[in-house]
């Protein structure tokens, strides 16, 4: 080398730096494959639920697929009325699969005046009851012991006369199979007390309940 030129020992290449820019050519590779991997998983778990900052700095699920096992929408209540011999007759909201029973505990129980064979007769407790039912719990004078109301022949209630109040007293049936036995037999009147299941206005095992309550006169 010409000493006597020292601008060109500044052009001469120091050993080993040759390698330099190969070692930050793999350095920005590294750090490119880095960010994309962050970015991805940032994506991901946006994909996942979206979230938000919620006013005291933690971060809350604002939406997202639902927790698995998280309950439904609560059940439809039943609204049952309850007369007749009862402390507080009126409507009621009971949960569904509910009794007889529980409509009559809803209502404070028997009064002093229930008749407690009529009762045991026509009111089946264990039944459960359906929405927009009346359940009517017999007074004393209203039936056995006394004269037939209207619309009963010796004692038994007449299918064809009964009015619908009287009809819904019958275990089983509601306010709307009262409804179908009167339009029923506006038709054409009941020659047998079998003709509820004939003309399927009732199951045979409901008419099984109230079969020795009832005629045809």
């Amino acid at each position: 080398m010409d000493t006597s030129a020292p601008w060109r020992a500044l052009e001469a290449p120091e050993t080993g730096q040759t390698d330099a820019p190969a070692k930050r050519s793999g350095s920005t590779v590294f750090l490119v494959t880095t960010a994309a991997a962050v970015v991805l998983a940032i994506v991901s778990l946006a994909a996942v639920a979206f979230v938000e900052l919620g006013p005291s700095g933690r971060v809350e699920v604002v939406s997202g697929p639902a927790a698995s096992g998280s309950p439904g929408p609560p059940a439809q209540m039943l609204v049952v009325q309850v007369a007749g011999a009862v402390l507080r007759p009126g409507v009621f909201s009971l949960p569904p699969g509910s009794r007889v029973a529980d409509a009559i505990r809803a209502a404070g129980g028997y009064s002093p005046d229930v008749d407690p064979r009529q009762a045991e007769t026509k009111l089946n407790l264990a039944a459960k009851l359906q929405d927009a039912e009346l359940v009517s719990v017999p007074r004393l004078g209203d039936g056995y012991g006394t004269a037939p109301p209207a619309g009963t022949t010796s004692g038994l209630l007449n299918l064809n006369t009964a009015p619908a109040e009287q009809l819904d007293t019958l275990p089983g049936i509601g306010p709307a199979t009262a409804t179908k036995i009167i339009t029923s037999r506006g038709e054409r009147p009941f020659a047998s007390v079998d003709d509820l299941v004939t003309r399927k206005l009732v199951t045979a095992s409901t008419l099984a309940k109230f079969r020795d309550q009832v005629t045809v006169g």
